[in-house]
């Protein structure tokens, strides 16, 4: 701006000259005017935006230095008691039974980082068509009238056959009922994101770790049946003296047993053993807060049972619900 004062006074100036009187209108000195002026800007805007750039930069590097790069969070944690309204998941890697959870759980943070929880976990078991399948195997040693563990089969009359019987397989199956665990949380990630280029969402992303009871229901392996014949094995050659009911393995249709169980299926298990287990457990999640108090979150979590039968087993669980911050 100084420069431009300068400029003007040095043009007042050349009016009192002869040879500003020289030019022939004054059309043409303003035009000379405007000249000067315009040199000057372009001189001077270099400099502005420098100026404006440096401001910038020092903006930035104060948003992004310093001990707390988020600075006051709509969501703090510290002294904050958290409930988790019941979550719903499942388990995701069983091959017979399909798990149904529903968890709940109460955390406290006595800072922005960590925290501690108590939790618990009901599981709801169902049936798969391949534990149908397993437990009324149909032996077939002839190959006649169809495949093994085809549903059009099941409950077809199969008396016309000597040789054609149930072989069921038994294997060692564990049906969760509920689980009680005590664990430490750690939130090393607090962000937030921009939805839609109008919204902005708040996060965390945190782990969990700890270890508790697991209560459940373990059906082990069999190979007999319950009246102590074998479920599966070789048949004796057909129509050789051998070739009787009592040396062929599985069940005839409707055999049952002394107690009136039929030896396969279902009611063919073998007697099922209430079981609790140790085990320690292993999540990571992601929780979105909205509303100021509530949240929804998402959880994969492996949960390892420790002196069992075959010396451990894992479940991976996955489950999401609603949390209220009181």
């Amino acid at each position: 701006m100084v420069f431009l004062s300068e400029l003007h006074l040095r043009i007042r100036s050349c009016e009192n000259k002869s040879v500003w009187r020289s030019y022939p209108s004054t059309a043409l000195r303003s035009l000379v005017t405007a000249s000067f002026m315009t040199l000057g800007f372009l001189i001077l805007a270099p400099s502005a935006q420098s100026q404006e750039d440096n401001a910038t930069s020092a903006s930035y590097r104060k948003s992004t230095e310093g001990e707390d790069v988020v600075k006051n969070k709509l969501y703090p944690k510290k002294g904050r008691i958290e409930l988790n309204i019941p979550d719903v998941g499942v388990v995701l890697n069983q091959s017979y039974v399909t798990t149904l959870l529903f968890h709940g759980g109460l955390n406290y943070y006595f800072s922005e980082v960590w925290g501690f929880g108590v939790e618990g976990v009901f599981a709801s078991n169902k049936d798969k068509d391949e534990r149908a399948c397993i437990e009324s195997f149909y032996n077939n040693p002839d190959k006649e009238g169809g495949a093994e563990c085809d549903p059009a089969l099941q409950g077809q009359d199969i008396s016309s056959s000597s040789r054609r019987n149930y072989g069921p397989a038994y294997v060692p199956i564990r049906e969760l009922k509920y689980m009680l665990a005590a664990n430490a949380v750690w939130n090393p990630v607090y962000g937030k994101q921009i939805v839609l280029l109008s919204a902005t969402a708040y996060f965390d992303v945190f782990v969990t770790m700890g270890a508790g009871m697991a209560f459940s229901d373990y059906y082990p392996k069999a190979t007999e049946l319950r009246n102590g014949r074998p479920s599966r094995g070789t048949f004796p050659e057909k129509g050789s003296p051998e070739d009787t009911d009592a040396n062929k393995p599985g069940a005839k249709l409707d055999e049952r047993d002394e107690q009136g169980n039929l030896l396969y299926g279902p009611e063919g298990r073998p007697d099922v053993q209430a079981q609790s287990t140790f085990f320690v457990n292993f999540g990571v999640g992601q929780k979105y807060h909205f509303a100021k108090r509530f949240s929804f979150k998402a959880e994969l979590r492996n949960y390892t049972l420790l002196g069992t039968e075959s010396g451990f087993e894992n479940f991976f669980t996955l489950w999401g619900g609603l949390g209220i911050r009181l």
